[in-house]
């Protein structure tokens, strides 16, 4: 493996399409770290899916060296099929369909009490949002509005990585700002 680890991406690549494995263990572990790192920066939250994330990375990878061109960057490809499996991952979640609460639960709410609760936070979350950057703010609220990031990038004429940072900044100060609420 020693000469192999002087190659660079795209011989790596067509090495590993040809199978040689110790080709594709040289860029495993090449951009595992970043790859990792830049996977667990998506789903802060979500630590459990990050390893299963990263292995449908690879093996999408694997399955389409086809489409993998020596103009792109192997790190920014490997980071695209991250991001849109994440985002898949985001999506299925929020199609799941609702469990209802177990009725010892929904028999404990205090409704009004949970208004009042409600009405704090409502206030609280005001109060904060208000105290964030500008741009974060903007962000928060044309997200809010069903505005996409890419729209949101095009408006504030920014790169979308961009746009991403700030509303990950937001929501990271939000939990700040909020935590006895959460």
């Amino acid at each position: 493996m020693g000469k192999l680890a002087e190659l660079n991406d795209m011989d790596l690549v067509t090495k590993s399409r040809a199978g040689d494995e110790d080709a594709f263990a040289v860029l495993y572990q090449r951009y595992r770290l970043p790859l990792y790192s830049y996977i667990h920066k998506l789903m802060p939250t979500e630590s459990s899916q990050v390893d299963d994330i990263f292995q449908q990375v690879w093996v999408k990878a694997v399955s389409n060296w086809s489409r993998y061109t020596d103009q792109q960057k192997l790190l920014a490809w490997l980071c695209r099929i991250a991001h849109n499996l994440v985002m898949d991952y985001y999506r299925s979640r929020s199609r799941a369909p609702m469990t209802e609460l177990p009725e010892t639960l929904a028999s404990e709410a205090a409704p009004v009490h949970a208004e009042m609760d409600r009405e704090a936070f409502d206030e609280a979350l005001a109060a904060a949002t208000e105290r964030l950057s500008a741009e974060q703010r903007e962000v928060l609220m044309l997200r809010k509005r069903g505005v996409s990031f890419k729209e949101i990038a095009e408006m504030q004429q920014t790169n979308l990585n961009t746009v991403l940072g700030r509303m990950h900044y937001a929501i990271k100060n939000l939990r700040g700002m909020l935590a006895e609420y959460l």
